[in-house]
């Protein structure tokens, strides 16, 4: 395992290992025990999911926007760092380790404006969000708020593991490594190769996108009365994607897969807390309503539809 995988394991499981027995214990909330199951049972349903008949057209309509996006992949890029470069967003990774143990860095956190808009995506960030949630949670007795830390924990090691594993299936090379315009796709590299050239390998799909993805799908769907929290999540997500682009992170197209990869993992642990299974509708999460609607010289209905 690189290091850069170990890291992502490491704050993957942080904010649920601070309060182990507490997690353990919460009423309603499944145990931190569970997880490793959960984490598997997740995978499978998502491989589930992803590939039956009624998802098709959506695999097909992220299949074709990948395609169509590696094809302008090297226009979009320039035209990225051209927008950074007037914006003042830095085009190189000005990260900073702050954190480091031997020769394993444990924290990069941001330097610049660029890096921040970078660290949007880091599982340190996520991984305090989750801890976010946990604490109010625990310290206000708010069960919802503790669902939501534990389906965001199970979410992060969830598209950890299938990001990770499809990098190390598709090989591509990331835009601030390789001279070739729309770089290169090596599938199935050498795994101990993958190791010592990371970068030459890990672009597609972005770990990063998916997990904001995810992320701002378990916190909408456990709090779908919040009408603010999409808007603020995919605002912050294409800052994200757009920074990722511009130092060199990613191309365009490791981003429509990642997105779908974060949105079905979200929904997944959503349910999961939620005791319903994939494909089922929460408690909250009612669809198509009418309401009568009056006016001072007017009367209808109203159609109100809620995700």
């Amino acid at each position: 395992m690189n290091i850069t995988s170990k890291k992502f394991i490491i704050y993957a499981f942080i904010s649920l290992l601070f309060n182990f027995s507490a997690f353990a214990a919460t009423e309603g909330t499944p145990s931190l025990l569970d997880l490793p199951k959960h984490v598997l049972d997740d995978s499978r349903t998502f491989v589930e999911t992803s590939f039956s008949k009624e998802h098709l057209p959506v695999i097909g309509a992220i299949a074709a926007s990948t395609l169509i996006l590696v094809h302008y992949d090297q226009n979009l890029r320039n035209g990225a760092m051209k927008l950074g470069k007037k914006i003042g967003f830095n085009s190189e990774d000005k990260t900073k380790t702050y954190i480091r143990v031997g020769h394993l860095q444990i924290f990069n956190g941001p330097a610049d404006t660029g890096s921040a808009m970078y660290f949007l995506g880091d599982g340190w960030m996520h991984g305090a969000i989750c801890l976010s949630f946990y604490t109010y949670g625990a310290l206000s007795s708010n069960d919802r708020s503790v669902r939501t830390a534990y389906a965001l924990g199970e979410g992060i090691v969830t598209t950890a593991l299938i990001t990770q594993a499809l990098k190390h299936a598709t090989g591509r090379e990331s835009p601030s490594t390789t001279p070739t315009p729309g770089g290169v796709w090596r599938f199935l590299p050498n795994p101990l190769e993958y190791a010592r050239h990371e970068h030459r390998y890990d672009a597609f799909p972005s770990g990063h996108v998916a997990t904001a993805m995810m992320t701002t799908t378990v916190i909408s769907g456990n709090y779908p009365d919040n009408h603010y929290i999409r808007p603020i999540g995919y605002t912050l997500i294409s800052l994200l994607a757009f920074q990722m682009v511009n130092n060199g992170a990613h191309w365009t197209s490791d981003y429509p897969l990642a997105l779908g990869i974060g949105y079905t993992i979200g929904k997944i642990a959503v349910n999961n807390v939620n005791g319903t299974k994939a494909g089922e509708k929460s408690v909250e999460a009612q669809e198509l309503h009418f309401f009568p609607y009056f006016a001072d010289n007017a009367a209808g209905v109203m159609a109100y539809y809620r995700l």
